[in-house]
């Protein structure tokens, strides 16, 4: 059951804003009919935007919580998102079953993030991406976000650097890593992280 401090947020602009999924889409190229993971869908509203972005896209919505979902409230594609109950670090899908993966303001409040960055790169084919939005832990405001994070939200909270999130990248295996700002936006507190694994031979 997701906490009062949790469904107030819900009702947020910055909890249904989908302009972090836009950029990261515009930064990264994608095979015909892909499969999507969304990693902590929350209220599903980035879920629902990926179908709508990717209409030909196969997109599945893991959350451990679903209980915030409300589909019925929502605009999707020609193929609403699959709802799957589950925890990041444990995840239940099939080996190298998918083109994309991605974490939404997510990744700094995951148990064992490490073992969350194996998984992804498990469940990723060849050539797969992995793409993280988040706080950059090098920003003014990553400090008093952890503070507010762990008094409502989550005592995990960390918002990561680009040094810690290479190394971690590096050793699930990734080996194409890049780390960007929405132009005009460089001094903004959100960093995407955009990791590739190796092609195929």
């Amino acid at each position: 059951m997701p906490s009062l401090f949790q469904r107030l947020f819900a009702r947020t602009p910055m909890a249904r804003s989908t302009r972090a999924y836009e950029f990261a889409l515009s930064q990264i190229t994608l095979p015909p009919e892909p499969w999507v993971l969304d990693i902590g869908t929350g209220q599903g509203y980035g879920a629902a935007f990926l179908s709508r972005a990717l209409p030909d896209a196969h997109v599945v919505s893991m959350d451990v919580r679903v209980g915030c979902i409300r589909w019925e409230e929502l605009k999707t594609g020609p193929r609403p998102p699959m709802v799957v109950q589950a925890s990041a670090p444990y995840m239940p899908f099939a080996h190298q079953c998918m083109d994309l993966v991605l974490a939404v303001m997510t990744f700094h409040c995951l148990p064992e993030p490490q073992r969350v960055l194996e998984e992804a790169a498990r469940v990723l084919r060849p050539g797969g991406t992995l793409v993280l939005a988040d706080v950059d832990g090098h920003h003014p405001i990553a400090r008093p976000f952890e503070w507010v994070e762990h008094l409502f939200i989550s005592p995990l909270t960390h918002a990561y650097t680009a040094e810690e999130l290479e190394a971690m990248l590096r050793k699930a295996g990734f080996t194409h890593i890049t780390f960007r700002k929405r132009p005009g936006r460089e001094k903004g507190f959100l960093m995407w992280t955009i990791a590739r694994l190796p092609s195929p031979a």
